[in-house]
């Protein structure tokens, strides 16, 4: 072989093991892809960093890269590129070190979590030599990193390290519970020659996930003693203080995260990001209903109800012969979804992987070959079952999502507030009102393991779940869990996405409440939609990105790129205020748009309206 095709050789080979490194260790190119974008997540396999970047996703800043700390990419002159860099928990060697203390000497802007204590200088700590786990922080809202956001104990899983101030500023105090205060510091901000460096004391993105999902080590535990194992199994022995489920505490640590990068890029440019909801909505219902062993004939009266309320559901099919094509057509015609109700409750003691994915996979074929369905969208299991051990019968607290996910289903409503007749009491939480999200979280996100790798596949909780409130024959307390969620997202800034289950069996019980709900949805102007066009949404959310961002004499430029398409918009949100300067004038694809704010967590946004599918070039001009 030739030298020339010897080199060539050996390049496929070199592209081969890049594309292999970059699939196994879960470095996908995300929102980020090759472009120059002002954010960068750079930290080492293991530690939620590709997680982090699902974090900015929800939050909605699509800007960003995601590189590992290993890169020969890495070095002083390639974060200076960078608005903002994004360090995960990391343990960093001495070259790393100073390359990190350089770039914030010299300007940068850094954001750690738990970071190597080689690092204290920068941040303004000092290590106690001391950690604080399973605790609590509380934010302090008269900085102005915390404005607006809820000052009330907030818990956090895993640990964080002890520090003193030695000349930094406290965002967030450490608490030893959600009552008793620490004289440290949870997240604090200090200045360090001409850049900038705040510091999380635990790992927040791994905090979000096990607030979110559970104990990964009860995965495929029974434990509270309720038929089945379920999701919900890994919230016991206290996992989640559910005095706090009404202010869903995941979600408000994740926006002092969005504030820390807003306050950074004010030393830089102001960031545009996307708003969780589609249009300019505060809130959204999905509705969903598990088929069981009714019939068509049963069907036909809830579907027809709902229908009439202009709302849409999900029926969860368990056996194909309950229904006819032609009527799974008709309502498919409708924008109602059909998916399947997997049963694999005779193994609900024990599931397993290789049974789990055959019961998905032939009822896929059932749906099939019966309706025409050729993919399944969303799911719910019956009886919440959840596969709690890998292929190889290790514990995975996402076993069963990576088995949906490997079955091309795109969003889990496995997850939902049931705890009647546990031996655990209502671990999941009060109801009626004061019920709130035991996950801490009212978002959708994607799931991620413990070893902090993604799992493609959205988990969306069931919040409003019938069957807790018919056990109890609690119909109003039904409706008021329903109408608390609404009220707290439109009123208090508490969003969530609802999704109520409305079992057909059980209609006799929900029909009343169901349809006040629907009721005062609609006066609210808030969509019911089936779980599917949420996950469509979703996607285009999450896949649309901000390019070629520039600041040039008080005016910002960005390009909106989008290539998956949607009935409803895509909104924009881009700080009012910057520097002391107001928006003035904005334009899309150079045409003046009205200027439309909205308050969001203590300060103003520009709203801006786009349908997804399209690009666009926005400009923003700011005025003293």
């Amino acid at each position: 072989m030739s030298k020339k095709k010897s080199m060539k050789h050996l390049n496929k080979i070199f592209l081969l093991l890049f594309f292999l490194e970059s699939l196994f260790c879960n470095k996908t190119v995300n929102a980020a892809g090759n472009e120059n974008y002002p954010i960068l997540i750079i930290g080492s396999t293991g530690h939620f960093d590709t997680y982090t970047g699902e974090i900015l996703k929800t939050e909605g800043f699509n800007e960003f890269r995601i590189d590992s700390i290993t890169s020969t990419d890495f070095s002083l002159e390639y974060l200076k590129q960078l608005d903002i860099v994004i360090l995960t928990e990391t343990e960093l060697t001495n070259h790393q070190k100073k390359i990190f203390i350089s770039y914030v000497e010299e300007g940068g802007n850094l954001i750690a979590f738990r970071p190597d204590k080689k690092l204290a200088t920068i941040f303004g700590i000092k290590n106690k030599r001391a950690s604080l786990s399973e605790a609590y922080i509380s934010i302090d809202s008269l900085s102005s990193i915390g404005k607006g956001l809820i000052t009330e104990s907030l818990q956090f899983h895993g640990t964080a390290d002890v520090f003193r101030l030695h000349g930094a500023t406290k965002i967030a105090s450490l608490y030893k519970n959600a009552v008793d205060s620490t004289l440290y510091p949870a997240v604090v901000v200090n200045d360090y020659g001409r850049g900038h460096a705040i510091a999380f004391m635990y790992n927040l993105p791994e905090s979000i996930a096990y607030t979110r999902q559970g104990n990964h080590l009860f995965a495929g535990q029974e434990k509270d003693s309720i038929d089945g194992i379920r999701a919900m199994d890994m919230f016991t022995d206290g996992w989640v203080d559910t005095s706090k489920n009404t202010i869903n505490q995941a979600d408000e640590q994740i926006r002092l995260l969005s504030h820390c990068i807003e306050k950074l890029s004010s030393y830089t440019k102001p960031l545009p990001r996307f708003w969780y909801f589609p249009d300019t909505l505060k809130c959204l219902v999905t509705l969903t209903n598990d088929g069981e062993d009714s019939k068509e004939a049963e069907f036909e009266p809830q579907f027809a109800d709902v229908d009439l309320k202009g709302a849409k559901m999900v029926l969860y099919i368990k056996e194909t012969d309950s229904v006819s094509k032609k009527w799974v057509t008709d309502w498919s015609n409708r924008g109602f979804e059909i998916a399947g109700h997997f049963d694999d409750t005779r193994q609900a003691k024990n599931p397993d992987w290789r049974t789990m994915d055959s019961v998905i996979k032939d009822l896929k074929i059932k749906l099939n070959s019966k309706y025409g369905i050729t993919n399944i969208h969303t799911v719910v299991n019956h009886w919440f079952v959840w596969c709690g051990k890998d292929s190889n019968g290790v514990s995975d607290f996402t076993a069963q999502a990576k088995l949906e996910a490997n079955n091309g289903i795109g969003m889990d409503i496995n997850y939902a507030h049931y705890d009647n007749n546990s031996n655990q009491g209502h671990f999941l939480g009060a109801m009626g009102t004061r019920q709130g999200n035991f996950t801490g979280s009212g978002l959708v996100m994607k799931f991620v393991d413990a070893s902090g790798a993604v799992v493609d596949i959205y988990q969306h909780l069931n919040n409003v779940y019938d069957q807790q409130y018919m056990e109890h024959k609690d119909s109003v307390g039904f409706y008021n869990c329903f109408k608390g969620l609404m009220d707290r997202s439109l009123n208090n800034e508490v969003y969530s996405f609802i999704s109520v289950k409305a079992h057909n069996n059980e209609y006799f019980f929900s029909k009343t409440p169901l349809m006040n709900m629907l009721d005062y949805a609609s006066s609210n102007n808030i969509p019911v939609w089936a779980p599917v066009k949420l996950l469509e949404f979703l996607k285009a959310k999450d896949q649309a990105t901000f390019s070629n961002l520039s600041y040039t004499n008080e005016q910002l430029s960005f390009k909106i790129k989008s290539s998956i398409t949607h009935s409803n918009q895509l909104a924009c949100m881009v700080p009012y205020l910057f520097n002391e300067k107001k928006i003035n004038e904005v334009t899309i694809n150079g045409i003046r748009q009205s200027i439309f704010l909205k308050h969001v967590k203590g300060f103003d946004y520009l709203f801006l309206t786009v349908k997804p599918g399209n690009d666009y070039d926005v400009v923003v001009t700011y005025l003293k």
